[in-house]
């Protein structure tokens, strides 16, 4: 699988789009830049009416994480002093 970004670099906080992980699918989701000790993305899992619960998360101490669940997730890249974007592979 390509590795694609799906929240690009910044200091704001920024959504990614939806995506689905079906059985035997993973992810390998990433802070790409420098991030600096501020960096923090949520994972959310989508819940049946379509609200968000936070399910992990990105820093600068953990830059990479794979996904394994069945489910519909989303990243929330929060604000910081230094750029940094989200990759998903």
């Amino acid at each position: 699988m390509a590795v694609a970004s799906i929240i690009a670099d910044g200091i704001t906080e920024a959504n990614s789009s939806d995506f689905t992980l079906a059985a035997g699918e993973s992810a390998t989701l990433s802070i790409r830049g420098a991030g600096g000790p501020g960096a923090k993305v949520k994972i959310q899992l989508k819940a049946s009416d379509s609200t968000y619960d936070d399910f992990g998360y990105l820093d600068s101490q953990n830059r990479v994480v794979v996904l394994s669940a069945i489910g519909t997730f989303r990243c929330v890249k929060l604000a910081a002093t230094t750029a940094y974007g989200v990759d998903k592979a």
